[in-house]
């Protein structure tokens, strides 16, 4: 169970520094779009994500490699599981067709992760 926590952690971390530099540097059409909607709180409200989704994946990882403070792993997935339900809120409420899908799969990673380090295979 620990192997597959680990390969969990680290492909969920992967993904979040993905879509963390997305929406902190993004510059594409899609990110255009998404900041003439949001209108003035876009930039810094897409740059908030972005820190706490870094932090997030630093707080999957970091501390479970590095064996201290563990107990930073399952509420770093916590609270990753909780803003991908935010997500998921905003993304519905803005209907982007594949981002609430994406975001029900990183909350539910999210969760296991959270989940397994806490019951099933502690730090």
């Amino acid at each position: 169970m620990d192997t597959l926590l680990w390969i969990v952690q680290a492909v969920l971390a992967l993904k979040l520094v993905s879509a963390a530099y997305t929406h902190g540097l993004g510059k594409g059409a899609k990110m255009r779009q998404a900041r003439q909607r949001l209108a003035t709180l876009a930039r810094p409200l897409l740059s908030a994500v972005a820190i706490l989704m870094f932090l997030g994946a630093l707080g999957l990882v970091l501390p479970a490699a590095i064996r201290t403070l563990g107990w930073l792993t399952p509420w770093a997935a916590a609270l990753l599981a909780v803003l991908m339900l935010v997500s998921l809120a905003f993304h519905t409420h803005c209907c982007a067709k594949p981002k609430p899908w994406a975001d029900l799969v990183l909350l539910a990673l999210a969760a296991f992760v959270a989940v397994g380090r806490w019951v099933l295979a502690p730090l």
